[in-house]
């Protein structure tokens, strides 16, 4: 079994690599190929339904699908191969996709820029959502994984409730060694309760990747690893058409489209599903700080596109402060993190002042885009922020900096 296995798996990068040596999409015919793969692997649970926006699709004019995620989001593969599969399945259609992917970010970023970067493009037919192994890697709380995953899911049904989702469990490094120990990543149980409690389908990528590897089709580095080879997203293409094709075989396209039930209750009311950002230009600026207009540092050190000759309220000055007035349950800053990542002291309605260090593991090279929290179990009244950059400093900071994108609110 194992010696037939590796030779579909070489048989599908044969078949890729030839495709390419035509000038066809290497990411397409492979994709074809890997359907024929056991069903076995995939991993999913069919939970509601995707008849709306198989519906929408069938019938031609216009429909929109939204990608809302991290890295392996943001990068070309399973997305691009999906936009070609709708493409393709639907000619009579004409798509527009929402590409909502910005590496490092996972579910309480997503959150708080949905209203921005996904709901602001106008109504979404289906959206994908995946934040795993960001939530993971990053080192949000299992309260925090479950507060932005239902924040993202919570948030888009308010907006339309006729809107189709499908979560995604991608597979890191980290979740490599979780399965050779029989277990499954915390982080996939929590948002699976957001999944359950709302009735999202959803598909579960790292045990499929992981049980083909341990039956020798192929290696971590074969897969391309975290951020795979096109070669590895033709694996979660796969899987979510296997999915779609399941869910939508049953739904009589001539149906009437109908909104999904949204549960009375969240999961947890302080989740994130009111989030939103609120402009720098709002705050109260003291000495020391200023909106630097576009924001450009000039020095080596890596930076991400859309958080880089931007608008930026920054300060490099020890002591300095500022303030926010705002409505809501919860408040904090999207900022970029650099290598000069400072400590920040924050107070909300002149409680004492708490301290919170924004230098992260990257940091060191990269003004890593970050979402920190500074209070999130709050009256849903008027507050008052106060900001002040510390005198402290992490030993390995160079300096006492803090570059702020967005604050962010749950209203």
């Amino acid at each position: 079994m194992k010696k037939s296995l590796f030779i579909q798996a070489v048989m599908l990068v044969a078949f890729a690599t030839a495709a390419f040596a035509q000038g066809q999409s290497v990411e397409k015919k492979a994709a074809c190929n890997a359907d024929a793969f056991p069903e076995r692997y995939f991993h999913y649970t069919l939970r509601g339904s995707l008849a709306n926006s198989y519906i929408k699709f069938c019938r031609g004019g216009k429909a929109r699908v939204a990608f809302l995620g991290g890295s392996i989001t943001e990068m070309r593969g399973w997305k691009n191969q999906l936009e070609e599969f709708f493409k393709n399945t639907f000619p009579q259609t004409e798509f527009e996709f929402v590409e909502a992917g910005i590496p490092s970010m996972g579910s309480t970023p997503h959150s708080f820029r949905m209203k921005t970067d996904v709901l602001a493009k106008g109504k979404i037919d289906l959206l994908f959502v995946e934040a795993g192994p960001n939530d993971d890697t990053n080192e949000f709380t299992p309260l925090e994984q479950v507060r932005g995953m239902e924040g993202m899911v919570r948030q888009a049904w308010l907006a339309d409730p006729e809107t189709d989702i499908i979560m995604l469990h991608f597979i890191w490094d980290g979740f490599i060694n979780i399965h050779k120990t029989g277990r499954r990543p915390d982080v996939i149980y929590n948002h699976e309760r957001v999944a359950n409690h709302y009735r999202v389908p959803s598909i579960d990528h790292n045990q499929e990747i992981n049980e083909r590897m341990d039956d020798g089709q192929f290696t971590w580095k074969d897969f391309g690893g975290q951020h795979p080879a096109p070669f590895g997203h033709t694996f979660y293409t796969a899987a979510i058409e296997r999915v779609m094709k399941l869910m939508w075989s049953e739904v009589d396209k001539d149906a009437k489209i109908t909104p999904h039930e949204i549960p009375e209750k969240p999961l947890d009311e302080y989740s994130y599903f009111n989030g939103d950002f609120i402009n720098i230009s709002e705050a109260k600026l003291g000495k020391g700080w200023q909106i630097v207009t576009p924001w450009h540092p000039d020095n080596n050190y890596q930076k991400r596109p859309g958080f880089v000759d931007v608008p930026m309220l920054e300060t490099k000055t020890a002591g300095s402060k500022l303030t926010l007035d705002f409505k809501g349950k919860a408040i904090g800053i999207c900022c970029v993190a650099g290598p000069y990542a400072g400590i920040l002291e924050y107070s909300v309605d002149g409680r004492p002042f708490k301290k919170l260090d924004t230098y992260t593991h990257w940091s060191g090279y990269l003004y890593i885009p970050w979402v920190y929290m500074f209070e999130t179990e709050l009256g849903d009244t008027p507050h008052r922020l106060t900001l002040r950059m510390s005198k402290e400093k992490n030993e390995v900071s160079k300096g006492n900096e803090c570059q702020i994108r967005n604050f962010v609110v749950n209203k």
